[in-house]
């Protein structure tokens, strides 16, 4: 059994130094933010200090697990990737991740990032105000993200609002929870502009989607149509994840 914590800021807020592994992963009194299949966020709130602790445990053995990075890894790297591009936006701050493999093979591992200050969930904010005097900055520094997105070549998964976080107050964007960044046009033609564009049909309105059209069609590899009709498969569950954040905040008032 091998058990390993990497700390990428020094030194971790407390009470965080000193924990062990074991005692990250079991840690209680974190308030439940997202429940996936094989992950768990929490948020902990200690004084003035605020982080997010997601747990994956992985029940299954896959091959994998055996020879891949973990995905804490693969997120930390490709969030330290993306904060050293062009691209007009910042990335969440990462704390530590650690990891647990039994014969090479992954058991469990966690990520803990700093809570960005004052900041909220981009897709809550667009559902939520429609007349926020900061509403128009916010959409142009995220289509301009979309535009820097598409000239890079980047292929980024899960790239929603849900996945952003926006400082309403000074109109700063963050990436949060990039499994995948690389460079490969295909697989971004075929899913990250598609992510990004069916959000911008549920977020935006009919005004500010052809805003939205002006800044990036000119650097796509296809035109309006046929990026709608792409970005068609993904909306279902996006409008289901929309009414899950707002019921969630609705109970949360």
């Amino acid at each position: 059994m091998s058990r390993q914590i990497i700390t990428t800021a020094t030194p971790l807020p407390p009470p965080w130094h000193e924990l062990h592994y074991e005692e990250i992963m079991t840690r209680s009194g974190g308030r439940l933010i997202n429940d996936g299949r094989s992950s768990r966020v929490y948020r902990f709130v200690d004084g003035e200090n605020v982080c997010f602790l997601k747990r994956y445990t992985y029940r299954k053995i896959h091959w994998q697990h055996c020879w891949q990075k973990s995905q804490v890894r693969r997120e930390y790297e490709n969030l330290k990737k993306i904060e050293q591009s062009d691209l007009g936006c910042r990335t969440i701050e990462i704390l530590a991740y650690g990891e647990q493999r039994r014969c090479r093979v992954l058991i469990d591992a966690f990520l803990l990032s700093h809570e960005v200050d004052g900041g909220e969930s981009l897709a809550l904010f667009l559902s939520l105000n429609s007349d926020h005097p900061q509403r128009k900055i916010v959409l142009e520094k995220l289509f301009r993200l979309g535009k820097e997105i598409i000239k890079s070549g980047l292929a980024i998964t899960d790239l929603f609002f849900r996945n952003i976080v926006v400082v309403p107050e000074d109109a700063e964007l963050y990436l949060l929870d990039v499994q995948r960044c690389d460079r490969n046009r295909r697989r971004a033609r075929m899913k990250s502009y598609p992510q990004y564009w069916s959000n911008i049909l549920l977020f935006c309105t009919p005004v500010e989607q052809k805003l939205a059209a002006e800044t990036v069609l000119p650097h796509l590899p296809y035109d309006l149509k046929e990026l709608t009709k792409r970005a068609q498969q993904f909306i279902p569950k996006e409008k289901k994840r929309k009414a899950a954040e707002l019921a969630a905040f609705s109970e949360l008032t």
